[in-house]
């Protein structure tokens, strides 16, 4: 397999960020729905703690998938899917990085808010976003909540999409990003 993308493939580096991102993505949401309805105490704490470096990790990746996508190639459409599609497609890719960066920035600005300092693994911290502000986290706090179920959402659809063109119309667009030739 190559390594970078050309007209008919997707690239290793490609692929991999792909499903890093996928994981890390849908784990974190896994992990924040969990968290949600914990009680208060040390293992929430500690729960918290993984979030937000994980969290960092996703708005690391997400801002090197951006700059991927912007500064290479990718494989055209396949199939004879309507020019629509292929924009809503294109959409739906563009609200799926941008909610790499915009969910984690708006965890660490509801932290930064709440006063609670966002480690990355305990190699380092980042410094707050804000000043501390009860009523501007509570808010980050419903921004945060409003942007995962979007991007659950998100996911849902390009999962949907991604399947549809599996089963239905029979094309290659899964097995590209599974690594297999178009």
């Amino acid at each position: 397999m190559q390594l970078l993308n050309n007209d008919r493939r997707f690239g290793l580096v490609s692929i991999t960020n792909h499903w890093l991102a996928a994981l890390l993505v849908i784990g974190m949401l896994s992990l924040g729905l969990y968290m949600a309805d914990l009680p208060k105490g040390p293992w929430k704490g500690q729960l918290f703690d993984i979030h937000k470096s994980f969290g960092v990790l996703v708005l690391i990746l997400g801002a090197v998938r951006i700059g991927w996508y912007l500064g290479n190639s990718r494989p055209g459409p396949v199939g004879a899917a309507p020019v629509w599609q292929h924009r809503i497609a294109r959409l739906l890719h563009i609200l799926l990085m941008a909610a790499m960066l915009a969910l984690p920035l708006s965890g660490w600005a509801m932290s930064s808010a709440g006063d609670h300092p966002v480690s990355f693994f305990g190699l380092f911290t980042l410094p707050p976003l804000l000043a501390p502000s009860k009523e501007l986290g509570e808010i980050l706090s419903e921004v945060h909540e409003t942007l995962a179920w979007t991007l659950i959402a998100l996911l849902v659809v390009h999962v949907g999409a991604a399947l549809q063109h599996h089963f239905f119309a029979r094309d290659a667009t899964l097995r590209r990003m599974l690594g297999r030739a178009s």
